[in-house]
């Protein structure tokens, strides 16, 4: 292979910060401000399945089995739904984030301090990062309906219903044991 050939070969087609048309007929300035969001949305997305990941492996107590199973399905869940958010980015005409470092750049959602936690703390922790996700899906929402982008707005309020449920089973695991709720101490 010639020095021109291994050029040619590790030539950049697309940078992250270039969008190019779309199939869609959205507007340019429609699309790179949408997948602007949309790059947020899946970088936190992805920092919260390293959490719910990390937590999964290690996951201590007496209802191990039972929040080991929910931590997994919700560290599936988001897979399959950043996947989906990653993919609308490419159909969009952007590119993913996906790197450790462009990962980290656009999350509005940080990496939980190294090391273990209590589990109460864990699953706060866990709740925190549902509710900021939420909070961001709303303005994208509203963000993709004022621009025109239904698609987009269907996708992420289909990913908000489910960020709500998975924040509502944590609250759950959070509440006080309802046998002990309601007697009066002694």
């Amino acid at each position: 292979m010639t020095a021109r050939e291994a050029h040619h070969r590790h030539e950049l087609r697309q940078s992250l910060k270039i969008v190019r048309d779309n199939p869609f007929g959205l507007p340019h300035e429609t699309a790179s401000q949408v997948v602007g969001a949309l790059n947020q949305d899946l970088a936190s997305m992805i920092t919260l399945y390293q959490q719910y990941h990390k937590h999964h492996w290690i996951v201590e107590g007496a209802q191990f089995l039972e929040l080991h199973l929910l931590l997994e399905e919700h560290y599936n869940q988001l897979h399959d739904q950043f996947d989906q958010v990653a993919e609308r980015i490419v159909a969009l005409g952007g590119l993913p984030v996906s790197g450790p470092a462009e990962i980290q750049e656009h999350a509005y959602i940080k990496h939980e301090d190294p090391g273990m936690f209590d589990l109460r703390e864990m699953l706060e922790h866990d709740l925190a990062a549902e509710g900021t996700l939420a909070s961001h899906l709303r303005q994208h929402i509203e963000l993709a309906s004022r621009l025109g982008d239904y698609g987009t707005e269907a996708l992420l309020k289909a990913i908000l219903e489910a960020t709500e449920k998975r924040a509502a089973f944590l609250e759950k695991h959070l509440q006080e044991e309802s046998l002990t709720r309601g007697i009066p101490a002694r």
